[in-house]
């Protein structure tokens, strides 16, 4: 598990370097997010956390970037990325599979746990960085009109939550394929 979290706090800080190369690539591809997702789903909410909370701030320090501005919400945001996908899938698991009466349904729906944790986890982590940008604003001298900026941001980032919701689950069972042969 800490080799696992390590990989993926650096890879929390490497994809966003490459991504920045093109002009608004992190913005759009979100790529911290990535590791951050896969922490939680396969590591549990503890590496979530580590991969979630870490990445923005190593890679503010290591690289400059993202800028303070937006390090701080998105430190928030990530991290409630890794602890609710970490935290909702095992249970999700268990709900499900007390639920599920054949074998049919356990093959046809063993990604849903995966897939339902992801998108509760994408929709609570928007709602922890519009809070904390809207609270942070007043402290740190943010105008309204660079709210309204900050929040328009998360338009552009649906692209990569679609993205997201493609990759993140073959990368999970790929994962676990690997670890479980």
């Amino acid at each position: 598990m800490v080799t696992g979290t390590a990989l993926l706090l650096a890879l929390g800080v490497i994809l966003p370097f490459v991504f920045h190369v093109f002009p608004l690539g992190g913005r759009i591809f979100l790529p911290m997010h990535l590791p951050t997702f896969v922490a939680g789903l396969v590591l549990g909410p503890v590496a979530g956390l580590i991969v979630g909370a870490g990445s923005p701030v190593l890679s503010m320090l290591l690289l400059g970037r993202p800028p303070i501005i937006y390090m701080v919400p998105m430190l928030f945001e990530l991290a409630t990325y890794g602890v609710v996908a970490g935290l909702l899938r095992p249970r999700i698991a268990a709900f499900l599979a007390r639920r599920r009466r054949s074998s049919a349904d356990r093959i046809g729906s063993s990604m849903a746990p995966v897939m339902i944790s992801l998108v509760v986890a994408m929709i609570a982590g928007r709602i922890v960085w519009i809070a904390v940008v809207v609270w942070l604003a007043p402290f740190l001298g943010i105008t309204a009109r660079t709210v309204v900026m900050a929040l328009g941001a998360l338009g552009a980032g649906w692209i990569g939550m679609a993205i997201q919701i493609v990759l993140i689950p073959a990368i999970v069972r790929a994962i676990e394929r690997a670890r479980n042969p």
